[in-house]
């Protein structure tokens, strides 16, 4: 398998847009980040909880795909 690396934005937890915020800032436990689009607040652990979920979905959907077209390899000889 090779190595692969994945991107998952943070997204509000109202309206589902990417939110941006100041790249200067380091945002932690018990933050509140507001949206830009419907200005709603998001919890900062909240948003890194989904994040994770999102990103361990899709680095185990990558994984079955190479184990997948690993074996059919194996079989196809």
């Amino acid at each position: 398998m090779k190595d692969k690396s994945f991107t998952v934005e943070l997204k509000c937890l109202f309206c589902d847009c990417v939110l941006e915020g100041d790249t200067d800032i380091e945002y932690s436990s018990g933050d509140m980040l507001e949206c830009q689009n419907c200005h709603e607040f998001n919890d900062y652990d909240a948003l890194i909880d989904v994040a994770v979920e999102e990103g361990e979905s899709l680095v185990a959907e990558y994984a079955i795909k190479e184990i997948e077209k690993t074996l059919g390899n194996l079989f196809k000889k």
